[in-house]
């Protein structure tokens, strides 16, 4: 049984849209709406638009459209009862007992894996109590029983076959754990469980499911590794996940920058210590999907890194990638054999906090970088070093910060700014020709929003926008002035205003008819010209209030209706005293169409009068 559809409309209207993506993306208000860096594609300048009032959301640079559901199911790649849940159990409402929808074979093979490994997390977490080797790594970690619950730690036990058997007996197919990375299967058809005698970090995704685990041997084998992750499945994708991140999201947000570490207990110890807008990379390098992933939430990262070998060229690798990708970001070198977990364990909370307020510049780290690495007393070697950090901010986007990343490290290296500049591509690139007139950075970016995506008449802009912001306005055009859709002149502005009719003849709530946007039957370029007409439209300041003046939202919208009524109402007049005058340069004497002309000519001289 579908869920009705009156209870997805009360979820719907229930949900606050903002507070959802906020989850996400780091939301800015602009007016009415809010504005961000779209998650769904790269992009330096935010086109990226959520309506709070209408509960929809659009972006003008992908074309991305749809309201909080739609949202869910792009981002986090829920079907739509999942979605449809997941919302409901935030505002607080029951989903009726048997409301199910038929998901597609894809979504359907996700969930089982999804179900099989938190499944599994729950498992793990059974055996942690019984495992002596986890209990007592629990205990040397001087890990709270608060952090092992909100982290949900579990142990694997030594046998071969514990964990695939115990599933197998809750229902769950072979295969299905063999696809979500719990069992493996060998040549003669048996099978037997992954993680052997280790305790279990379940990762997750930003919806909080869980999607695979790290583990970390309890063994004292040398040939054993410390740590393993779970493969790569259909759910769990190690170059686009971060451990930690759907616990750390709203506060990377408040924070305005998100904490990088390396390792599981990392981010467990800084959260413990109450930094936690920290994540830590799940089984692999820093990659451009995840810094993607973060630049939807805030445009600044800090890198925590060991001080050894290893990690002073992690870090590198991660600050040339943060850099390209257009993130401000800072770096932490610990001590050598230090991490994050230990500095809170050994010489605690307030060293560690103070250790991790020790950052360098990326000119500073790149510097000493390349010192470390290379013999800068040679004047041949220190060359190739300044050319090759000067190339290294060429790909920055941001223009002013890198010329500030450039003069920074001419004053450490003790060159030029014009030329370092002159050494670079992108120097060569950016550089204009000779008399080209540079433009205007006030200009240089693009705009947020884009001209209309379809030729229409501004009476039929303001017509459409009063009609799709205000309930009020489209009841008083259809109830009270009877007004024919058909009589607009553009196909397109026909088109919306006849769903937006229909819809309100259906839909019995007080929501304006913008809301119903993601449900409307209409084609997508007169879906685009709606989302266009919603996100482009500018209410008074309310700042005028501050002046005395009583800025009354439904009477502005209502006024901009009748407004665009009266411009309709004159072209219409205008058009038709243009055909009579060619009839009577035909007739001359005919002197009915004279005065048809002229009583049009007093009607429009009045309309005239009163439309300002």
């Amino acid at each position: 049984m579908p869920i009705p559809s009156d209870i997805i409309s009360e979820i719907r209207d229930r949900a606050d849209i903002v507070s959802v993506i906020g989850q996400y993306v780091h939301l800015r208000q602009r007016g009415k709406n809010f504005v961000g860096l779209c998650p769904f594609h790269t992009e330096k300048t935010p086109s990226f638009n959520v309506s709070p009032e209408l509960g929809i959301y659009k972006c003008f640079g992908c074309g991305k459209s749809g309201d909080v559901f739609t949202f869910l199911q792009e981002y986090n790649g829920l079907s739509f009862l999942e979605a449809v849940r997941t919302v409901a159990s935030s505002v607080g409402i029951a989903i009726p007992e048997g409301a199910e929808q038929a998901p597609s074979p894809a979504d359907e093979h996700r969930r089982q894996l999804i179900r099989a490994l938190e499944a599994a997390r729950d498992y793990y977490r059974s055996q942690l109590e019984k495992h002596v080797a986890a209990q007592r790594f629990i205990h040397d970690r001087g890990l709270s029983q608060a952090m092992v619950e909100r982290f949900q730690l579990g142990a694997a036990p030594p046998s071969w076959t514990a964990l695939g058997d115990a599933l197998s007996a809750q229902g769950f197919a072979i295969d299905v754990l063999r696809d979500a990375g719990l069992v493996a299967i060998r040549d003669d058809g048996s099978q037997y469980d992954r993680f052997r005698n280790r305790v279990m970090f379940p990762i997750w995704n930003t919806a909080g499911n869980v999607i695979g685990f790290g583990a970390r041997t309890l063994s004292n084998d040398p040939n054993e590794p410390k740590y393993i992750n779970s493969p790569q499945t259909a759910v769990y994708d190690k170059s686009a996940t971060f451990y930690g991140l759907h616990l750390a999201r709203h506060k990377i947000v408040h924070e305005q920058h998100a904490v990088i570490v390396e390792g599981y207990m990392d981010v467990i110890a800084l959260h413990a210590a109450g930094i936690e807008h920290c994540v830590a990379t799940s089984g692999t390098a820093l990659t451009e999907q995840h810094i993607e992933i973060l630049r939807r939430l805030t445009k600044r990262v800090v890198l925590v890194f060991d001080g050894d070998t290893a990690g002073w060229n992690a870090a590198h690798r991660a600050v040339g990638l943060a850099l390209r990708s257009g993130m401000s970001v800072d770096v932490v070198i610990l001590p050598e054999g230090e991490d994050p977990d230990s500095l809170v364990r050994t010489r605690g909370v307030e060293i560690a906090r103070q250790q991790l307020s020790k950052r360098l510049s990326p000119i500073e780290f790149l510097v000493a970088w390349s010192k470390r690495t290379n013999d800068w007393s040679r004047p041949d070697i220190a060359t190739q070093q300044i050319r090759a950090l000067a190339e290294m901010l060429a790909p920055v986007p941001d223009s002013i910060y890198r010329v500030l990343l450039l003069r920074e490290l001419s004053d450490r290296v003790g060159i030029p700014v014009d030329l370092l500049q002159r050494t670079t591509p992108a120097h060569r690139v950016h550089q204009p020709q000779r008399n080209q007139r540079v433009p205007s950075p006030k200009h240089s970016e693009p705009p947020t929003t884009p001209p209309p995506p379809a030729p229409i008449l501004p009476e039929e802009v303001e017509l459409l926008k009063a009609v799709l912001l205000s309930r009020n306005a489209a009841q008083t055009l259809f109830d009270e002035y009877v007004f024919d859709p058909a009589t607009l002149p553009t196909a397109s502005a026909r088109q919306l205003l006849e769903a937006v009719a229909e819809q309100l003849q259906t839909d019995s709530s007080q929501r304006p008819p913008g809301s119903a946007l993601p449900d409307l039957n209409i084609p997508d370029h007169v879906r685009t010209l709606a989302e266009w007409l919603i996100f482009t439209h500018e209410f008074p300041s309310p700042r005028w209030s501050d002046h005395g003046i009583e800025l009354d939202r439904d009477r502005h919208l209502r006024r901009l209706l009748d407004d665009a009524l009266g411009k309709l109402e004159e072209r219409r007049l205008k058009h038709r005293i243009e055909e009579l005058t060619k009839q009577l340069q035909q007739q001359p004497d005919n002197v009915e169409l004279l005065q048809q002309i002229k009583r049009l000519n007093e009607l429009r001289i009045q309309l005239t009068n009163q439309t300002p």
